[in-house]
């Protein structure tokens, strides 16, 4: 007898659980007459900005989304690992441009 598609996963060894994901964390701000507002605590916390941190404010569909220069940094990095890997690049990015330049010196570029 076929199984259902909602019996499926239900049969010992058949198990396909998936973690949720993870939900964003949400504050509501009050803006004052002159538009300032106070970025949270907890929120600063998770954004790496310490007292005298700046942030970038990226307006999208009316949407405002403020990124911290580490946060920024953590994306750029991400990128970059998902590029090495994608191209079968393995090993530190700084030890290679250290070879690179030992080769050009002594081909003596």
């Amino acid at each position: 007898m076929a199984k259902s598609p909602d019996q499926e996963g239900f049969a010992e060894g058949q198990a396909k659980y998936q973690a949720a994901p993870e939900l964003p964390q949400r504050w509501t701000l009050k803006v004052a007459p002159d538009g300032r507002f106070v970025i949270p605590a907890a929120a600063r916390a998770a954004m790496d900005l310490d007292e005298n941190g700046t942030v970038t404010a990226v307006l999208r569909d009316g949407a405002l989304t403020l990124v911290s220069p580490h946060a920024v940094l953590r994306q750029i990095q991400a990128l970059v690992k998902e590029h090495r890997e994608k191209h079968g690049l393995t090993g530190s990015v700084v030890d290679e441009l250290i070879a690179e330049r030992r080769e050009a010196a002594a081909r003596g570029d």
